[in-house]
């Protein structure tokens, strides 16, 4: 017999938040993406408008690392 839901999630409320993380994380993985064209294609126009700005010199990249103190991460 194969566990219900509710089954599944007591099970996973005992795991640590490192690994509910994973599980959902994974689970997610599983999903089907619908992707919607005009989404993707709006991002992709976007995303080239910015590389082109970069490479113009228009616009400038932050190094990572800077990034990652700026929001106080390790």
């Amino acid at each position: 017999m194969n566990p219900t839901v509710d089954e599944l999630v007591a099970k996973a409320e005992l795991l640590s938040v490192d690994e509910r993380e994973m599980l959902l994380s994974r689970l997610r993985q599983t999903l089907p993406r619908a992707v919607d064209p005009g989404v993707e294609a709006a991002w992709i126009e976007e995303a080239e408008r910015r590389m082109d700005a970069i490479e113009r010199g228009e616009m400038k990249t932050v190094p990572w690392e800077d990034v990652r103190k700026h929001l106080g991460m390790k």
